[in-house]
């Protein structure tokens, strides 16, 4: 482990990025969740319980989905057609993108708890989803899924003690993915088999209630995670920890106030600390062991003026979608 930080400024890791249109949402009170986006659309998660499609190209609206009652808590793509949703409201629900803006969702998977958490497996044969901490059945449950009925498959309800914050399925391999929870764990597992303690490969005990979590790495054979109160360490899938970064917010080099998430380049094979302050500025890092380098910064006028919540980063094309609590939708272009 390593506890000594070295941080340093090198701006030739990434092509500066450049805002090309920045949109107000008009959500009025209600701000962004999650972004992402396919081949066509620039896609949003809002605390209005709507998924919004905007054209890719100029941001203009496409058309709104109202896709849950109650919250939602995670969005993701499967491949360029498919878009998931789950909710606070017991449902994780795909929607086919071709025909979102006229038909409801494809398929329902429904549960017995709000979800809070979910993920595709690499070859979307299952649907893993995650839990809030129930205090009737005192667990917070991993639910499995098979997407080709929407069947439940098993149950998981001792892995965790308390909510379930994130769950990341391996790139390619079909039966393993990790979950995090407020309870301060990073769990690894692998379901080839359903038993709940044969299938824990490794434990990272954080010391504090864990925000995100994910794999990186040429053949995702390393793990970050960041907790909430900003602390960001990492580790190999066998839970052996490589270095402990401590508190973000004491770099020093420029202000941080929180992490925003990590991003691999699997192209150049480099792994990104993505940082906030509250007044809209997004910071990159490029990350080595032990050493933080600050390579990039999104901040202009017409870009964010609050926090920005969420980050979608297409590395091959070099383009990045952010989305804030101010409501509004910035695409940038990298430089070369």
């Amino acid at each position: 482990m390593s506890n000594s930080i070295d941080v340093q400024t090198c701006t030739d890791i990434l092509p500066p990025f450049q805002l090309i249109r920045g949109i107000d949402l008009g959500y009025n009170d209600d701000y962004v969740f999650d972004v992402s986006a396919n081949s066509q659309y620039a896609i949003t998660s809002a605390s209005d319980n709507f998924v919004r499609l905007y054209d890719l190209s100029t941001l203009q609206l496409s058309f709104s989905i109202p896709a849950h009652t109650e919250r939602i808590s995670k969005m993701k793509l499967k491949s360029d057609q498919y878009l998931f949703t789950a909710s606070e409201g017991q449902t994780l629900k795909r929607w086919d993108l071709r025909t979102a803006g006229s038909t409801g969702p494809v398929q329902v998977f429904k549960y017995s708890k709000p979800l809070t958490a979910f993920d595709l497996n690499c070859n979307d044969t299952m649907a893993i989803v995650g839990t809030e901490f129930s205090t009737s059945t005192q667990s917070a449950d991993l639910g499995f899924f098979d997407t080709r009925n929407a069947s439940l498959l098993h149950t998981f309800d001792e892995s965790h003690g308390d909510d379930i914050t994130e769950i990341q399925c391996h790139p390619t391999l079909p039966a393993q993915f990790i979950s995090c929870s407020t309870d301060g764990l990073l769990n690894n597992y692998d379901v080839t088999e359903f038993d709940e303690e044969e299938a824990m490969l490794s434990v990272v005990n954080s010391g504090s209630s864990v925000n995100k979590a994910g794999y990186f790495g040429p053949n995702a054979e390393y793990l970050y995670c960041l907790t909430h109160v900003e602390t960001f360490s990492l580790h190999t899938t066998e839970g052996d920890s490589i270095c402990n970064f401590g508190d973000i917010r004491s770099i020093g080099l420029t202000p941080v106030d929180y992490a925003i998430d990590c991003s691999y380049d699997p192209v150049a094979q480099r792994f990104y600390l993505i940082t906030g302050d509250n007044s809209g500025t997004v910071d990159f890092f490029h990350v080595n062991i032990g050493q933080l380098q600050h390579c990039q910064q999104l901040k202009v006028d017409g870009s964010h003026s609050d926090v920005v919540r969420s980050l979608y980063w297409n590395h091959s094309t070099q383009s990045i979608l952010t989305g804030g609590e101010d409501g509004r939708l910035c695409a940038w272009q990298g430089q070369a």
